[in-house]
């Protein structure tokens, strides 16, 4: 598909500056291929060495090796402005701090976009505001809750910040096959009778997958035959968590009824295999991708009053809250959807609704372009480096 007549087409620049692999780059990755695939060029640079550079390029993306981890070098300065000018890019959206500031010394260039992920609260000091006011454009953030909380830290401007919150492509909206179904619960050696929880995400300590392996034990010892599958592999900060994760569920007697699949690109299998999502997660959670594709899938979730988290799960409504780090509060949550038919039913069918309206790609990248344009018009006339016409 291409832009419409009256649309503006625009290059665009993406920036990883990382090396690991979480959902901030999955999400980029996403961004550019809709992009191209909708008629705006556009571009990730990120290291070569890093987990985005690899599988950017294994999906056939247009990707740059670009090293930003001393970003006010002046071969880092002077490369960045090589590469945009070289590509014409008209708008960067800069994903982490490091590409952010080299992006500073380019808005005579560019416009720049940051987009801010994490829900860590960042120190609200002189040069951390002149680097967000001053060197961006606009910012997006994931999550209201990210939002509100640095236009109260004074580090972002309400009428240049937008959200764009999670989402999820077309094929969670999808009836699921039961043939799907059928196959992915017997790899797991799974009962069509077992009621599977299933969480994709990183194993990492603040994702609170302990507390899910409690809970498991709580229903197994009220005589509830449920599963549990914890999809995801460690990162380089939650090394040895997956080991914990495996001797709780050994030390609880769960290790025949506690799944790690691993790592695992088709989640809509994993969605269509269970029967409810768990979303645990103790600290630094926006509104958490998997819940985003729950939802759109029809499946009810339980998830953490946490974050973004409560953005999409409206308890009693969308799905059901409970205080994090508490095992006891996610057993009596699941064991309702377990028990309670004409719960479950309300909560997806709301859920439904609630996907549909609002966590479309197609819906959430309108309005990223949007943001783009807003940028690239403000980069035009702002006072300071005023962005050069091409």
């Amino acid at each position: 598909m291409n832009p419409g007549p009256d649309s503006l087409s625009m290059r665009i620049l993406h920036t990883i500056p990382g090396r690991n692999w979480g959902g901030m780059e999955f999400r980029t990755i996403e961004q550019v291929a809709w992009l191209n695939g909708r008629g705006h060029p556009s571009w990730l640079a990120t290291p070569a060495d890093g987990e985005s550079f690899r599988r950017a390029r294994d999906q056939g993306l247009p990707v740059i090796d670009f090293q930003f981890d001393h970003p006010w070098r002046i071969s880092t300065i002077r490369g960045l402005r090589t590469l945009l000018s070289d590509l014409k890019i008209d708008v960067a959206d800069a994903h982490v701090t490091k590409d952010a500031k080299a992006l500073m010394v380019c808005l005579d260039l560019v416009g720049v976009v940051r987009s801010r992920h994490i829900t860590q609260r960042l120190k609200p000091d002189l040069m951390r505001r002149w680097q967000w006011r001053l060197g961006s454009d606009h910012v997006i953030a994931v999550a209201e809750c990210i939002r509100q909380t640095m236009i109260e830290d004074g580090l972002i401007e309400a009428d240049r910040s937008d959200v764009v919150g999670e989402w999820a492509d077309e094929s969670f909206f999808a009836s699921s096959d039961p043939e799907v179904r059928a196959h992915r619960r017997a790899s797991w050696s799974v009962g069509e009778g077992d009621f599977v929880i299933a969480t994709v995400s990183m194993l990492r300590p603040d994702k609170g997958l302990e507390y899910l392996i409690g809970a498991l034990a709580i229903l197994r010892d009220a005589g509830l035959s449920a599963r549990l599958v914890l999809t995801g592999a460690a990162t380089g900060e939650g090394e040895g968590y997956e080991a914990f994760l495996k001797a709780e569920a050994a030390r609880l007697g769960l290790a025949g009824r506690v799944v790690f699949p691993g790592y695992c690109t088709d989640v809509a299998a994993i969605l269509a295999a269970a029967d409810a999502v768990a979303v645990p997660s103790i600290a630094n959670e926006a509104q958490g991708r998997i819940t985003a594709q729950a939802l759109a899938a029809g499946k009810p979730v339980v998830a953490s009053r946490v974050g973004g988290l409560p953005e999409l799960v409206k308890d009693g409504k969308t799905g059901l809250l409970v205080e994090p780090g508490n095992a006891e509060a996610l057993a009596q949550a699941l064991r309702r959807l377990i028990e309670e038919d004409d719960l479950a039913g309300k909560v997806v069918a709301n859920g439904c609704c609630f996907a549909k309206a609002h966590l479309r790609m197609d819906q959430q990248m309108d309005a990223t372009l949007a943001i783009y344009a807003k940028a690239l018009e403000r980069a035009k006339r702002r006072p300071y480096l005023r962005k050069k016409d091409a």
